[in-house]
């Protein structure tokens, strides 16, 4: 039986029952790093860079390697067949199988209560999410709080258990538990006073133990504190879920203690509730709002399950035809030929969806916390802005073939809801390039072998098309040029004539053969600029109150991915914007020869602070 470690609470390495004496300091971190970054071979010099955060003395090569002999005695155990503490090429692997490591069990046990939750077996995925709930001791890597290698992953695992926290919330909620969750509610509340899901949550549990007054006390508490520290109003689930309680609306009665959901595509309580509303007619035509620029997105539901956490593949009319759920929430997608690929940060994973077969090829756990991502020809690149490192994938992905790291610069995060994280990756002239919100552009080789160019502004987002190589800034509302071949910046174009407060925001952008499209999220706008005479010869007016998110070319048209659900088809060849409902909230689109997708993520994980 191979050595079973334990990272969720204080560090843990057991064999057979017996605890494995690990050396405090520098030998209990490198053995965490091998840990996060387990079954992959890590740099020397990147543990040395980690363990010595950045100031390595002369002799940390020779104690690296003084440590590393120790670690691995101390992991030859009566319960091990040799040592799973391996010597690689320029560096060391830990080989940990998946049921030796509590992460890997837990995140199995979620992704299963939620396979049964969306399958409509509410008392399965209860119970298979208390038993991944169970392996929690504590805090993650409680021990290692104040180490900045494990920041990310800290973060990463305490929101993944909020998340599984919420899921397990929900099954309760409908096998008619709700009295039993409102205690519990409460206290999660008070620590994410900002999750919408959370607060929904505990609205449809107050109401059904006939607490209607602290029902609605609980939105209004949560709409101050969205308009105080966000300037926002809640989101349109969370206030139509307060009318259908001023209203009493039959579809927020509570279930009966057999009761399954009809249609249990993963979603919370709150959107259950208020797809109950709209059954009763309290918000009948919610989303049979004006377009300015094209017709109203249709208010007929799809006829698929669309799942939040997943992607959906499109006709080419924008009708959804099938949906596959992710193992987290879609950071980035990208396409190459029949496949879509999609980043997820919840459990750091590349999923692959055949768009033949139209269904999940596969999911790969990635070394890092993706951001962003990009394919072509059966290569994939998959970029960390904040850890400043960019991996190559191939051989059918299963394994990183190349790593590039560059040092981070000072960079700001995009304004605005619409990008989070102004991190972006594009493939052209054979090399993959990154944005990452500073005023550098990243370009890499197949062998990871890192340049930077200057940029006039901070970047925020970048697209390989007609020509050449596009980047955006989002403040300075203007597109640099690159010739991806020289690798030089030839032009810088604006996006306005005079600068302001009202002038475009550009937050993403896509090519096509003769034009980049840039989409500007304050003002709800796409600006087409001729790639040959480098000017803005269209602007293009979307529904502003869509909120729209992403851009991208395919199928013989400039897709649009709304934060309400909704996408907008433009077609290159001239023509008004047409729109239509797909479900959820949408955060990107991808688009490659006759595929279209798009990401659908919850709500409550869009908004500031619900990351």
């Amino acid at each position: 039986m191979s050595i079973e470690y334990r990272v969720l609470g204080p560090l843990e390495v057991v064999d057979n029952g017996r605890d494995v004496a690990v050396a405090a300091g520098k030998r209990r971190a490198l053995l965490v790093l091998l840990i996060l970054n387990r079954n992959v071979v890590v740099p020397a010099d990147r543990l040395i860079e980690e363990l010595w955060a950045g100031r390595p003395p002369p002799t940390a090569a020779k104690s690296l390697q003084v440590h590393v002999s120790q670690l691995r005695k101390e992991l030859v155990t009566t319960g091990a067949n040799g040592t799973s503490l391996l010597t690689r090429a320029g560096g060391y692997v830990l080989e940990v199988a998946p049921d030796s490591l509590d992460v890997a069990r837990f995140e199995r046990a979620v992704a299963e209560g939620e396979q049964a939750l969306s399958d409509g077996r509410p008392h399965d995925a209860a119970a298979r999410l208390r038993e991944g709930l169970a392996l929690w001791r504590g805090p993650p890597l409680v021990d290692f709080a104040y180490e900045p290698f494990a920041q990310e992953e800290i973060a990463r695992l305490e929101e993944a258990r909020l998340a599984a926290l919420e899921d397990r919330i929900e099954a309760d909620l409908v096998l008619g538990r709700h009295r039993a969750v409102v205690s519990e509610l409460e206290g999660l509340i008070a620590a994410h006073p900002l999750r919408e899901r959370l607060r929904g949550q505990l609205m449809v549990a107050l109401y059904r133990c006939g607490r209607r007054a602290d029902a609605l006390e609980t939105y209004r508490d949560g709409r101050r504190r969205s308009i105080e520290e966000l300037g926002l109003e809640p989101g349109a689930e969370l206030r139509e879920l307060e009318a259908g309680i001023l209203a009493d609306s039959p579809g927020l009665a509570a279930p009966p203690t057999s009761a399954v959901p009809l249609r249990a595509a993963r979603r919370g309580p709150l959107v259950l509730a208020i797809a109950g509303l709209l059954l009763a007619g309290g918000v009948a035509g919610a989303f049979l709002r004006s377009n300015d620029g094209g017709d109203a997105p249709q208010a007929t539901p799809p006829a698929i399950d669309v799942a939040a956490n997943g992607v959906v593949g499109l006709d080419a009319s924008g009708q959804p035809g099938y949906a596959v759920p992710l193992p987290g929430r879609a950071t980035d997608i990208a396409a190459d030929g029949d496949d879509l690929l999609a980043v997820s940060i919840d459990s750091s994973a590349l999923t692959i969806v055949d768009g033949r077969t139209e269904r999940l090829s596969r999911t790969i756990p990635l070394p890092l916390r993706p951001a962003a991502v990009a394919a072509a020809d059966g290569a994939v690149w998959v970029a960390d802005g904040r850890r400043g490192l960019l991996v190559r994938m191939d051989a059918g992905y299963e394994r990183v073939a190349a790593r590039a790291r560059w040092r981070r610069a000072a960079r700001r995060e995009a304004v605005g809801l619409s990008r989070l994280d102004p991190t972006a990756v594009a493939l052209a002239g054979g090399f993959a390039w990154v944005t990452d919100g500073s005023d550098r552009l990243v370009r890499s080789d197949a062998a990871g072998h890192v340049r930077t160019f200057s940029a006039p502004h901070p970047l925020d987002g970048i697209a390989a098309g007609a020509g050449a190589l596009w980047a955006f800034s989002n403040r300075g509302a203007a597109l640099v040029r690159v010739d991806p071949e020289a690798g030089s910046i030839t032009d810088t174009i604006p996006i306005v004539g005079r600068p302001g407060s009202e002038a475009p925001a550009p937050i993403a952008i896509a090519a096509t053969a003769s034009a980049v499209w840039v989409l500007n999220g304050n003002t709800a706008t796409v600006s087409r600029i001729d790639a040959r005479t480098r000017g803005v010869t269209a602007t293009i007016p979307l529904a502003l109150e869509a909120s729209p998110r992403d851009i991208e070319a395919g199928a013989g048209a400039v897709w649009v991915a709304s934060f309400d659900g909704s996408v907008t088809r433009i077609p290159v060849d001239g023509g008004g914007p047409r729109s239509s409902f797909v479900g959820e909230s949408l955060s990107g689109v991808a688009g490659s020869g006759p595929h279209v997708w798009v990401a659908a993520v919850a709500l409550d994980q869009q908004i500031p602070g619900g990351e």
